[in-house]
């Protein structure tokens, strides 16, 4: 049986984000019945463990030669990685495999693969699950508004220098794909945003997500009692918000949002799932009906889907996000910026609806009209239950991988 190594240059926790949950769920969606590779799940992690998660799959965790914690104090509290030029105890390890498979192009793990590649004659692929380039441009943009105004000014308004630095980013992303047979790219990513020449585009394949229809579904919830476990009133309208409740996940954004609606005299109350990063802001923002709910359990996040009235997700920065996929199984209405949800809606106005300026005001504009026409609310419902119909994580894995990796062994 031919061994695939997967290179998931993050950690290993029970918080972590979509880039992680989408190699967890494919493994233990398949772990009981997987024959066609043997797949060892490269992560980070405190110490060096192994773990046994099906017949032919097998979980590692690497401990960080130079984790990115150290750039917590400058404010970068994206999930962490490593940001030491190679790792020699992964690149050994690799030499066992018939295929890498990395998962980044920019870090550690991505790195090392590119030399055991070389050196010991194995196929390189690769899929794109994070916009990295698009994260960095924001972080360092925030560092440089914490300097003096007059160097922000010449540093960021002057020399460009965030700008400079995400597409230095996007040109390393460009020729990581060169040394690859394949690069998996989600199905809903304009290529015209990486400027891929085309001899790139000639080795990129689309790549979608799945979703656990026995989890996210339209179901019959106790609504009484749910509204009395968060504490919400039957006259309040509720808005959910799922996702790391940061700035940069729209989170503040959505605070404002809130609280414009309360002082139009609406009553609402908006849900917010997820690990805290900014929620004591938001709370400062928008007041003690913004509920913090933390990380809960997916069966929960259903619920809550079932529950709200609209699903609001205004982050910018999304390759493709999971949670507008596990919405819309559940026939909830999603609100999304075109930048990021946008790239799981069909058509606005039909299956959810993409607001394209990011103006708060608008936003709270759509969301009234919405709570006023429950004709459209129950079109949209209507037909996004008839019409969406995602794959499952083992058909994501069988369709866009499984099937790349038999062509590159032929």
């Amino acid at each position: 049986m031919k061994k695939v190594a997967i290179l998931v240059d993050l950690e290993l926790t029970s918080i972590a984000g979509g880039h992680v949950k989408f190699w967890e769920r494919i493994c233990y969606s398949i772990k009981d019945s997987y024959k066609d590779f043997h797949l060892t799940v490269f992560f980070l992690g405190g110490k060096f463990t192994k773990k046994q998660v099906g017949e032919n799959i097998v979980f590692y965790t690497l401990k960080p030669i130079l984790s990115s914690k150290i750039l917590r104090p400058l404010g970068i509290d994206a999930d962490y990685t490593d940001l030491f030029p190679m790792n020699l105890k992964l690149f050994f390890l690799l030499k066992k495999f018939d295929i890498i498979h990395s998962t980044d192009q920019l870090f550690s793990m991505a790195k090392t693969a590119i030399l055991a590649s070389k050196l010991w004659k194995i196929p390189l692929t690769t899929s794109l699950h994070t916009d990295a380039p698009a994260y960095t441009e924001y972080y360092i943009k925030k560092i440089f508004n914490k300097l003096p105004k007059f160097l922000g000014y010449i540093f960021i308004d002057k020399l460009l220098i965030h700008k400079k630095i995400k597409e230095r980013q996007r040109i390393k992303l460009k020729n990581y794909l060169y040394k690859c047979s394949y690069g998996m790219i989600n199905d809903k990513l304009s290529l015209r945003r990486f400027k891929f020449p085309p001899e790139l585009v000639k080795k990129i394949c689309k790549l979608s997500r799945g979703v656990d229809i026995n989890i996210f579904k339209r179901k019959k919830i106790n609504r009484i009692e749910l509204l009395k476990k968060y504490g919400i009133s039957r006259n309040e309208r509720i808005i959910f918000f799922c996702g790391r409740i940061h700035e940069l996940k729209g989170a503040t954004f959505l605070s404002k949002i809130h609280k414009i609606l309360q002082r139009k005299n609406h009553e609402v109350v908006s849900i917010f799932a997820g690990q805290n990063i900014h929620g004591e802001k938001c709370q400062t923002i928008g007041g003690k009906k913004i509920k913090l709910i933390g990380h809960v359990n997916e069966q929960e996040i259903s619920d809550l889907y079932n529950l709200c009235d609209l699903f609001v997700f205004p982050s910018r920065y999304e390759i493709g996000p999971q949670v507008v996929l596990e919405a819309k199984s559940c026939g909830a209405i999603s609100i999304v910026s075109p930048g990021g949800g946008g790239k799981r809606i069909s058509v606005s106005g039909v299956d959810g609806v993409i607001i394209n300026k990011y103006d708060p005001y608008i936003w709270v504009e759509e969301i009234i009209r919405l709570f006023n026409d429950k004709k459209k609310i129950s079109f949209m419902r209507k037909k996004i239950l008839s019409d969406f119909k995602p794959p499952s994580w083992k058909e994501v894995f069988d369709i866009y991988f499984t099937s790349k990796w038999k062509e590159v062994l032929k």
